[in-house]
């Protein structure tokens, strides 16, 4: 039973890790943040919030604990017909100069490139977005780094 805080509240529950992973580095978390968020595969997931799950492994509690729209991506249903994998490029990008890292916040930008691949050929439109990931170290998750926010600007579709 979770213990209760001084408003009957439950206790925070620790956000889920990723096994070998330190989390010593902001600008590793961001990466796989996003890796693992645009990480769908329809061969091996029982539906579109599975991504979002294994991303929840860089996440803080509190955003781990918050319910995902990825439940509901109206693709889904065109990827499992094609059997789909995203096929996803992660990289550092600078469009604007970030503010300082300090010991307990940063900020990082990551570009990331997904292509619906389907195992029958199909391939859906190639996705282009810029992640801006929000982290934070310390506290009740621990001594790590871990994403504590997230925006998706979408910067194209080919």
């Amino acid at each position: 039973m979770a213990s209760l805080g001084p408003v009957g509240m439950a206790a925070p529950v620790p956000p889920p890790t990723q096994p070998g992973f330190s989390y010593a580095d902001a600008g590793q978390v961001c990466p796989r943040f996003v890796m693992a968020l645009y990480s769908a595969d329809t061969r091996r997931d029982a539906g579109p919030g599975d991504a979002y799950q294994r991303a929840m492994r860089f996440a803080s509690s509190t955003l781990a604990g918050q319910s995902a729209a990825a439940d509901r991506d109206g693709r889904w249903a065109t990827w499992a017909g094609h059997r789909v994998h995203l096929n996803t490029v992660v990289e550092p990008f600078a469009d604007l100069p970030q503010p300082a890292d300090n010991a307990i916040t940063a900020r990082r930008t990551i570009r990331v490139t997904a292509t619906p691949v389907g195992e029958d050929g199909w391939r859906g439109w190639t996705e282009r977005s810029v992640i801006d990931c929000a982290l934070r170290r310390g506290g009740p998750d621990g001594p790590g780094w871990r994403v504590t926010g997230y925006e998706i600007r979408q910067a194209g579709l080919r």
